[in-house]
Formats: C-alpha cells, sequence, structure tokens
C-alpha cells in the first residue's frame, strides 16, 4: 500500500513558522484577556436553557477556561 500524507495545492499560500507562531500568541492572547478593543462585539439573546445545553458538549478543559473567565467577570 503506498503511503500517503495531506498537503496543499502547489499554489496556496502557507504560513511561515513566525506567522503561524504570532498567530498563536494573538489568539492566545484573545482567549486570555477577551476580544480586542477594536474589535465591535454585539449581545446575543438566547434562552438560558439553550446555554446551560452547549455546556453539556463542552470538554473538561474547555469548561476549566470557561470557570476562569466566569471567576475574572465576578472579580471585575
Amino acid at each position: 500500500m503506498e503511503r500517503r500524507t495531506p498537503t496543499e495545492p502547489d499554489d496556496a499560500d502557507v504560513m511561515s513558522a513566525s506567522d503561524a507562531s504570532n498567530d498563536a500568541q494573538r489568539l492566545a492572547g484573545v482567549l486570555q484577556n477577551g476580544p480586542l478593543k477594536s474589535d465591535r462585539s454585539v449581545r446575543l439573546r438566547i434562552p438560558l436553557s439553550a446555554y446551560l445545553s452547549g455546556l453539556d458538549d463542552l470538554s473538561h478543559d474547555d469548561l476549566v477556561m470557561l470557570r476562569e473567565r466566569v471567576e475574572q467577570r465576578l472579580a471585575s
């Protein structure tokens, strides 16, 4: 059997390692501190039951991150 690996198309723009690292650091900052101040935000009105139901699908790590965010909000 021939071994294959996934590849990008020949004409695809591929990020450099430093670009990927910069994006990862920026994303980590956004996740840690919330959206960038220049980002526009909107309030979503959803039933609390839908939100609570969505929590059932989160992994343990996601729930820990959510708890930390909630604790930060409660502390401010």
